[in-house]
């Protein structure tokens, strides 16, 4: 009987040492939106024009198949902000989850594009980098751009930032987490940077979302990428499902055997 039970237990634990289903995005496959274009294979969201838009301009690149938001998932993106030198570069990306559709943006400019996706207002989940004089970063649920953390330099000023982040989402604890490092390139200094909210993106958006990302750009342009985009989806393979069945089986037949 100690040895059956111990089997089921084996096999009905094995769902919590679910496989992961890793994919490199090729950025070219993007759906794009707005000022968004693939320059040199990566996405440019917006470009370092000298020309002053005050009304703003936005650029987006969303995944063309939604994600599960039942599942836990990590994404890893690196990063390239860069001015044109004749003053603070604007205004900032985000990493976005939303639940609208795949080609779509928001309001440019100081909203750099994430704010209002699809004349929904606050519909966005996402991790956001702003320059220009905000110079914030960090994880927003609710679609707007304030209320962040201090980045840890000028990010306007320094007219040439790069760096990576990692987000992640825990399914079952609800936790979004961020950790990353930008580099301040007229420095050469690297910074690291972390955030972490909570958020139930199943109660959000529902079963699924799209996610992709958004730039924005106002009266100071600049020239800003996504370079390299990764997804990796925590996904139960089918001998997991059928290790799960048989382990809920021994449950149930060694539990008849000692009722008998």
């Amino acid at each position: 009987m100690r040895s059956m039970l111990a089997i089921s237990l084996a096999a009905a634990t094995a769902i919590i040492a679910v496989p992961a289903s890793a994919a490199v995005i090729d950025l070219t496959s993007l759906n794009l939106a707005g000022s968004a274009k693939i320059v040199d294979g990566a996405l440019q969201l917006t470009q370092a024009t000298n020309v002053s838009h005050p009304s703003g301009v936005a650029g987006a690149g969303w995944l063309a198949q939604s994600v599960s938001t039942s599942q836990s998932f990590s994404t890893t993106f690196s990063f390239s902000l860069k001015g044109d030198d004749s003053g603070k570069m604007a205004d900032g990306i985000t990493l976005a989850f939303q639940n609208i559709g795949n080609n779509i943006t928001g309001v440019g400019g100081g909203d750099v594009g994430y704010w209002n996706l699809g004349g929904k207002g606050a519909s966005a989940v996402g991790s956001v980098i702003l320059s220009w004089n905000q110079n914030d970063y960090g994880l927003s649920t609710n679609g707007v751009v304030q209320g962040l953390k201090d980045a840890p330099f000028n990010l306007g000023a320094s007219n040439n930032v790069s760096g990576t982040e990692t987000v992640s989402y825990n399914a079952v604890t609800h936790e979004l987490t961020m950790t990353g490092t930008f580099l301040d390139n007229s420095t050469g200094l690297s910074y690291a940077v972390s955030d972490a909210k909570t958020v139930d993106l199943s109660a959000k958006f529902g079963s699924t979302m799209y996610v992709g990302f958004t730039g924005g750009t106002g009266g100071t342009d600049a020239d800003q990428r996504i370079t390299s985009f990764s997804l990796t989806s925590a996904v139960p393979e089918p001998e997991t499902y059928a290790m799960l069945l048989a382990g809920l089986g021994l449950v149930g037949f060694a539990a008849r055997r000692r009722k008998a």
